[in-house]
């Protein structure tokens, strides 16, 4: 049940932030450009690798007490996306400078498709191996 909640949790914010990024490109792309241009990292977007870190430790718990085959791939999605976090987030202004050429760039779309086929294999994986 861990393992399954916590694919469907990932498949869920991958899809809709995939979608709606698709769905609104100018907008949300508009306040991503605002975050980055702010020399300090604002402190709503320290929310997520903090979500992120909590993720992982029930995953590493689900691991440990609740094992099931194939659960290490959730454990290592979510090991590296956890050091993705962290790097983001200590190494701010290096990070920020990517991004901004990133968001700005008109192939942005390619990366919220490249989520969506994601967030489908995480679902997948939820609903046929859980």
């Amino acid at each position: 049940m861990w393992f399954k909640f916590l694919s469907m949790l990932i498949a869920a914010m991958l899809l809709v932030k995939a979608v709606f990024a698709l769905a609104a490109r100018q907008r949300f792309y508009a306040v991503r450009q605002r975050h980055y241009a702010a020399e300090v990292m604002p402190v709503k977007l320290l929310f997520a690798p903090v979500f992120v870190l909590v993720l992982t430790a029930a995953a590493a718990y689900a691991t440990v007490f609740h094992y099931r085959p194939w659960g290490w791939v959730v454990l290592a999605f979510l090991i590296l996306l956890s050091v993705l976090a962290l790097d983001h987030a200590l190494r701010w202004q290096a990070h920020r400078l990517t991004m901004i050429r990133v968001v700005a760039s008109p192939k942005v779309w390619q990366v919220d498709c490249a989520l969506l086929v994601l967030g489908s294999a995480f679902a997948a994986l939820a609903m046929f191996v859980y």
